[in-house]
């Protein structure tokens, strides 16, 4: 039996300290193999108002790691897509340097 993996898509989203959950584009869901509407269905609240997404498990790849966990598709067109806290940031660490515009990116917590 052959199986193909599901299509990796490049993106390029906004690392928000501020979202609870990384958001992305519900068009992406089915593009790596996901059922959008099979994840549970969470309302997120912002800036914009609030937004309904489903929460689901990938499997994210930032810079060659692999990071396992929960992140919602949202259920209409966003402009922005996030990586947000939940489970994300327990798992690797971000940091920054503003005055030098740099990012610093590490797989472990």
């Amino acid at each position: 039996m052959v199986y193909a993996a599901p299509k990796i898509e490049d993106l390029l989203p906004i690392i928000d300290t501020g979202a609870t959950f990384s958001l992305f584009n519900g068009k992406r869901a089915r593009s790596i193999g996901l059922e959008l509407m099979a994840g549970k269905q969470v309302m997120l609240g912002g800036l914009s108002g609030v937004l309904a997404a489903r929460l689901d498990r990938v499997t994210l790849e930032i810079l060659g790691s692999r990071i396992d966990c929960e992140v919602t598709f949202s259920e209409s067109e966003i402009r922005r897509e996030l990586l947000g806290r939940h489970e994300l940031f327990s798992r690797v660490r971000f940091g920054f340097r503003e005055g030098l515009s740099a990012g610093y990116f590490h797989p472990q917590p």
